[in-house]
């Protein structure tokens, strides 16, 4: 009798764990769930449980601490083919699992949002431009190589690139801190910078003369931002992404006498201590 309500009460436990695991009848097929960046494992379960991927939180944990605990997470985005049980899900995400095709993008050091965005062309079906152009930080989407899933959206595509500038400038902030300027006045010099000159050496140069003019409360008169020519101070944000050539060059600048600088037509910059040199020098080197 023993044994009996013992494979009973084990039957029961069975069909209990199979049907919390099971996928729910309203399992979101054909669709992509993402695991945010440091998010908690009751976080994560909770919102698969919303979005219907799950049926008991408590078993997604369970299968989740079983395969290692939430440190063992990753981020990002899971295509859901087909109905996929909790441990299965779980697995996944343990794995790194994506189930999507990714894109080698390359974004150049420079590249403003509009550029960023047109980047994003028919493979990526989720993508919506307009979000991306109302939404984006210019300035803050870091120029690099990226594998960038099909199913990317333009939130996780911002997302994804600014989370990448955080970390390639995380061991600057203490330099950002001791220059007495704040992230955001680096980053708009370092985005004049990129969008004004090539070499290393001649942007430091020009970083020098930038915060000279600034500190002179004269108009910093850069020709990648005409506004530059009326208003004193940066622009209303950055003009570009820079890179991290650019931001150190903002951060290190080159102290010399000039207060102008200009880029000729023989592609070298050339710079002027007065505004009377300037203009002579703009009359020697730029033909039109």
């Amino acid at each position: 009798m023993l044994r009996a309500r013992l494979f009973i009460a084990g039957g029961i436990l069975f069909v209990l764990c199979f049907w919390f695991t099971a996928p729910p009848l309203s399992f979101p097929t054909d669709s992509i769930i993402t695991v945010p960046e440091g998010v908690g494992l009751y976080e994560v379960a909770k919102e698969l449980k919303q979005n219907h991927v799950i049926r008991s939180p408590f078993w997604f944990r369970v299968s989740a601490t079983m395969l290692g605990g939430e440190r063992l997470m990753k981020a990002g985005q899971y295509y859901l083919s087909r109905p996929q049980n909790t441990v299965v899900i779980a697995w996944r995400i343990f794995r790194e699992d994506h189930d999507v095709e990714t894109v080698k993008l390359t974004i150049p050091e420079g590249f403003k949002v509009e550029e960023i965005s047109a980047l994003f062309d028919d493979r990526f079906k989720f993508f919506d431009h307009d979000t991306f152009l109302a939404l984006a930080p210019e300035g803050y989407l870091f120029p690099d190589t990226y594998f960038v899933p099909v199913t990317a959206t333009a939130s996780s595509t911002i997302l994804l690139l600014e989370n990448n500038f955080e970390r390639k400038i995380s061991d600057r902030l203490a330099e950002i801190q001791d220059s007495g300027h704040s992230l955001d006045d680096v980053v708009q010099m370092a985005a004049i910078l990129e969008s004004e000159l090539k070499s290393e050496e001649d942007k430091k140069i020009a970083s020098g003369i930038l915060w000279k003019r600034l500190r002179l409360k004269m108009p910093l008169q850069v020709d990648s931002d005409p506004d530059t020519y009326k208003h004193l101070g940066f622009p209303p944000k950055p003009i570009s992404n820079p890179g991290l050539e650019s931001i150190d060059a903002a951060l290190h600048p080159t102290s010399t006498p000039y207060l102008y600088f200009l880029t000729g037509d023989d592609g070298m910059t050339h710079y002027s201590k007065t505004f009377e040199e300037h203009v002579a020098k703009k009359q020697k080197y730029i033909k039109n």
